[in-house]
């Protein structure tokens, strides 16, 4: 060891001093990024729209609100598209003191993902102070899923349960591991995949198992089993209708959804790169690997194996990032030896398979989302003396703001199409007074393809397409509404170079010819820029 001459200190210690330095200016300048993000977060929905699927969950909270039942129609059937059942109970409340669901979703997401920071710091076995939990929230907040957050998910509510069990299972606190697990499943029922492998790995880790096995029967199985018969007897379903909507699909070898899997890589492979990164040799201790692998490969084997319609922000893949967030705080000793190292390899990590995802949302989420017309176009709905019935495939905005009764084709919050494609027959027995679709292929204005046949096999374009050929026989006038704003129907080039689909996008809005305010829904279509597909003619038609 060399000793310099002018003050006697090693050069191993002056390096170790100049390191530690290195980190606390760079946890300093993690943390001023932490304040931005967590600044914007809160200030960007002012600006900005939540997502169509959220929305649909504020409608289920303001029924539940207002009527005491929960049910996507106001004053309809009882339905389970809202699977977030915590999440929707806690907006429910907000909404009948009068706080707006989005809103407090937003406040909410803001304060959990505050709380899973100083979880983390208190796991690490550092002070609580204000850099410490900045910079965590900054690091946090660079996931692409932040932006599900902002567009009104559970995100963050579902991720702090999910640390909270992670952490108890992790430090041996059996009983809070099994409160803990028992909250993430009633927040999402995704949180399943979790809690049940964990909690039945850690009962026979360590003494005491029967002590853990009574924990485990007071505290997760015997409420999880009443509340499952409650809900199966509220909803005369055995399973959310969402999931027989996403379980209908073509797989790979009978279980590979790929989709899910080609959106479930980045996360992931970002999540076991930085683990061993951080604790090289040390992931493969017994009790890291149990940890690290119960938690990571039940879940993502039912990812993929899913068909993830409303994966807002790949919403459902923050997971990954969760759980390598423990292990890392759960480990904290020993990666703070080589914590400059472990910081810049995640930001390089974050660089390769995390940044592009970050600004697309950020992009969709601020500029080419909100959509001004669809949601001004519902609030007029709204004023309509005695409202409707609508058929709409884009179940959120419209609904909610219009409050007419609305009817879901895709099957989500509409149980007699979760389990079977929506066919024209059934458009004609609903006999709804506007007809509303958002076709994802062209031709443009809507037109049935189907030569007087129906589909029968579960896709959006056959959904589309059965709905259409129930109005094609004279009772319907078809309006195309601008769906975006501005911003997106100008910039037919994204900001990845990407051409958007289609010469443009709009909703195709069939206004029933027989219904007694006829008149005004036209006249609110026009104001707002809706143009008669009468005007456009016939277009081309592609080869089915």
């Amino acid at each position: 060891m060399t000793v310099t001459e002018s003050d006697g200190r090693s050069d191993t210690s002056m390096n170790h001093e100049d390191t530690g330095r290195m980190v606390t200016i760079f946890w300093r300048l993690v943390s001023i990024l932490g304040i931005l993000l967590l600044l914007g977060f809160l200030i960007a929905p002012h600006f900005c729209q939540a997502s169509e699927d959220a929305i649909i969950l504020y409608q289920y909270s303001a029924n539940l609100a207002h009527t005491g039942v929960i049910s996507f129609i106001p004053h309809g059937p009882r339905a389970e598209g809202a699977t977030d059942f915590l999440w929707m109970i806690y907006l429910a409340a907000g909404r009948f003191l009068g706080i707006p669901s989005y809103g407090l979703a937003i406040v909410t997401s803001a304060a959990c993902i505050l709380l899973l920071a100083v979880l983390l710091v208190k796991l690490a076995r550092q002070q609580t102070n204000f850099w410490n939990i900045s910079a965590v929230v900054g690091l946090l907040l660079l996931a692409p899923q932040s932006f599900a957050a902002e567009a009104g998910f559970s995100v963050f509510a579902f991720a702090l349960f999910l640390g909270l069990m992670a952490t108890a299972a992790f430090m041996e606190f059996y009983g809070w591991a099994t409160i803990a697990g028992l909250l993430l499943c009633l927040v999402r029922p995704d949180g399943v995949v979790f809690a049940l492998p964990l909690l039945a790995v850690y009962l026979y880790r360590g003494e005491g198992t029967q002590s853990r096995m009574r924990k485990l029967e007071r505290g997760f199985l015997l409420p999880g089993f009443i509340y499952f018969i409650w809900r199966w007897h509220y909803f005369k379903h055995l399973l959310p209708l969402p999931f027989y909507v996403k379980s209908d699909t073509a797989r790979v070898a009978g279980f590979l959804v790929v989709q899910s899997a080609i959106s479930l890589a980045p996360p992931l492979a970002a999540a076991c790169i930085l683990a061993y990164v951080a604790l090289r040799k040390d992931l493969f201790l017994r009790r890291n690997l149990v940890f690290f692998t119960t938690l990571l490969v039940p879940s993502s084997m039912f990812y993929m194996a899913m068909r993830l319609d409303q994966n807002y922000a790949n919403r459902f893949f923050f997971y990954p990032l969760i759980i390598v967030a423990v292990l890392i705080a759960g480990n904290y000793q020993i990666v703070r030896k080589r914590a400059l190292q472990v910081l810049l390899a995640g930001f390089a990590i974050w660089a390769v398979f995390l940044a592009y995802f970050w600004i697309n949302w950020a992009v969709i989420y601020t500029l080419e989302y909100p959509q001004p017309r669809v949601v001004a176009v519902a609030r007029e709905l709204e004023q309509i003396p005695g409202r409707g019935t609508m058929i709409v495939t884009e179940s959120g905005a419209i609904p909610f703001y219009s409050q007419w009764a609305a009817y879901d084709p895709w099957g989500l919050n509409t149980p007699e199409f979760a389990t079977r494609l929506i066919r024209p027959g059934d458009v004609a027995d609903l006999d709804p007074d506007l007809v509303i679709v958002h076709q994802v292929d062209e031709p443009l204005p809507c037109i049935a393809q189907v030569d007087g046949s129906q589909y029968t096999k579960r896709s959006w374009q056959h959904m589309t397409q059965n709905v259409i050929a129930a109005t094609n026989d004279g009772e319907y006038t078809q309006w195309l509404l601008p769906q975006y704003n501005d911003y997106y129907r100008s910039h037919p080039q994204r900001w990845n170079g990407k051409i958007r689909p289609g010469k443009y996008d709009a909703q195709c809005w069939f206004v029933r010819n027989s219904y007694a305010h006829a008149a005004d829904v036209t006249s609110i279509l026009k104001h707002h820029g809706a143009i008669a597909a009468a005007d456009l003619g016939t277009p081309d038609v592609p080869p089915k």
